[in-house]
């Protein structure tokens, strides 16, 4: 719950850095991910708490492109 806290703390910074809307990718790709690899975790019979490590490299790699986009900053046109 913490991680989500933070995920939408550091897209709100990174849309008033200047990446407007780009700032909202990381975590739609995330959260599109996750869902397709629910479904098929669901479809097959097996667990969530089998690829649960996979959402969760998921979430840190959308932190660590967030803190990047949020560091360089977008570059005016």
């Amino acid at each position: 719950m913490l991680g989500i806290l933070f995920e939408i703390g550091l897209t709100i910074w990174v849309w008033n850095r200047g990446w407007k809307w780009l700032s909202l990718l990381p975590m739609g790709i995330v959260l599109m991910i996750a869902f397709f690899i629910g479904i098929a975790v669901g479809s097959s019979g097996g667990s969530i708490n089998d690829v649960s490590w996979v959402t969760s490299i998921l979430d840190v790699l959308a932190i660590i492109v967030l803190i990047i986009m949020g560091i360089v900053g977008k570059k005016e046109q």
